[in-house]
């Protein structure tokens, strides 16, 4: 009896399955906890990527832990043919889902004509890997599988680093230092992220003696938003000491004009507080960004102050408090 088919072997397996089940929910509930902290509209966008990241997770231990060992060996290969569309389909749902939270965190939106684009493109390269599954054998067959084996991995790297890519030049255009610096970072450590499962499953370590198991694969591979996650908490929590989340008082210009600061200053203190970027307030108050800064740059030497989170606690400890 090969040891794979040993019940305790088995039991070993399932409860691994279920110990990488709670990995995956981790990241989910923790992003839903910072939603409700936060209250972000684009951390529920991130939310449904790691719920489908975790489903992607899942489906890849499911495939190559769990068929394998219980599945008599005749039917793997119908067996993996039938989840490989499936797989491709959850992976798809993920990427869909981190261009939309990428988009939405560098101050834009999806175009109808890019989701037209990708859903189709998705679904034909799907076709592509269903048909290839579907038969065996033939010469056909073999050439249609490399051809789906190769549009997979196009679209997958292409997506996947693509958005990464496009997050880090999105993110010079943002004038905002705070905003720029933790988005930029949490842009490379999702990417590091991407590459250390891409590096584990093309077992890149086995080229030095060390190569890589299953188990490893999987846990490299639910882990793998782990580190850009944990930098997001971090990151909201000094945005919201530089950004308030709390209502400013209706008298806050006032106070600030009582203090010595213009008209036009204590507006742009009081959009700074409401979170918005210098580019944002120049919008808002139809003036040029480079006015933005001066009235900042004057705002904080007439208060004392250097940056903004030194402001926010200046208007809640001096001014909101106080009133």
């Amino acid at each position: 009896m090969r040891l794979w088919y040993n019940p305790r072997v088995r039991g070993l397996l399932i409860g691994y399955f279920f110990l990488i089940t709670a990995l995956a929910a981790l990241p989910v509930l923790e992003a839903s906890r910072l939603q409700a902290r936060f209250r972000q509209p684009w951390l529920s966008t991130y939310t449904f990527y790691l719920a489908a990241w975790g489903a992607v997770v899942l489906l890849s231990v499911g495939q190559f832990m769990l068929l394998g060992r219980f599945l008599p060996q005749s039917a793997w290969g119908p067996a993996s043919a039938a989840m490989r569309p499936l797989f491709f389909i959850t992976f798809g749902v993920a990427l869909y889902f981190l261009g939309s939270f990428v988009t939405q965190i560098t101050g834009g939106r999806l175009s109808r004509a890019y989701i037209g684009w990708f859903v189709g493109t998705w679904g034909a390269a799907a076709v592509v890997i269903s048909a290839a599954g579907a038969v065996y054998g033939d010469v056909a067959s073999r050439v249609l599988a490399l051809v789906a084996t190769l549009v997979v991995f196009v679209l997958k790297t292409g997506f996947t680093y693509g958005w990464i890519v496009y997050a880090l030049l999105a993110t010079r255009r943002t004038d905002d230092v705070l905003e720029r610096t933790g988005l930029r970072r949490f842009a490379l450590l999702q990417g590091g992220g991407f590459l250390a499962f891409d590096l584990a499953v093309r077992d890149v370590t086995g080229l030095v003696g060390l190569p890589v198991s299953d188990v490893a694969i999987s846990l490299v591979q639910v882990g793998a938003n782990y580190p850009a996650l944990l930098w997001m908490r971090s990151f909201l929590a000094r945005r919201a000491l530089a950004r308030p989340a709390d209502p400013l008082p209706a008298h806050l210009k006032a106070d600030l004009v009582a203090l010595g600061l213009s008209a036009r200053e204590a507006d742009v203190v009081e959009l700074l507080l409401m979170g918005l970027s210098h580019k944002e307030i120049a919008e808002r108050l139809f003036i040029a960004p480079e006015t933005v800064k001066k009235h900042t740059y004057n705002a904080h030497r007439k208060l004392g102050v250097q940056n903004r989170v030194q402001l926010s606690f200046f208007v809640q400890n001096r001014l909101v408090h106080r009133s």
